[in-house]
């Protein structure tokens, strides 16, 4: 008896319901999920964390460093991550284009 029989017998048994013996019967029989909207959530937290962190920076050290410092930073910054895309992009075509790796994803929202 196997998994899935027994998955059977619990949902005739009333044991469990109809929701989750069709959760738990995905599961048996490996079929892919999407957690796209998990991982794009965490993706904009961590670009916020971020953009935070730079703001809370430039707020509290502008008057030790000076304005051009903290601008010439992030501009550099901006210009690395720029660069990195742009070397790293596949070429323009009609339909989708597979993202290369996930670490330029980041840079890329960066």
């Amino acid at each position: 008896m196997g998994i899935g029989d027994r998955l059977e017998e619990w949902k005739a048994l009333g044991v469990i319901t109809e929701a989750q013996h069709a959760a738990l019967g995905a599961l048996v029989r490996r079929e892919r999920f999407s957690v796209f909207v998990e991982l794009n959530a965490l993706l904009y937290v961590g670009v916020l964390s971020t953009a935070g962190g730079l703001a809370w920076l430039s707020r509290d050290y502008v008057q030790n460093r000076g304005d051009a410092a903290i601008l010439s930073i992030l501009a550099v910054l901006l210009l690395l991550s720029f660069g990195y895309c742009v070397r790293k992009a596949a070429p323009y075509a009609n339909g989708e284009v597979e993202s290369p790796s996930l670490g330029y994803d980041y840079v890329l929202y960066f």
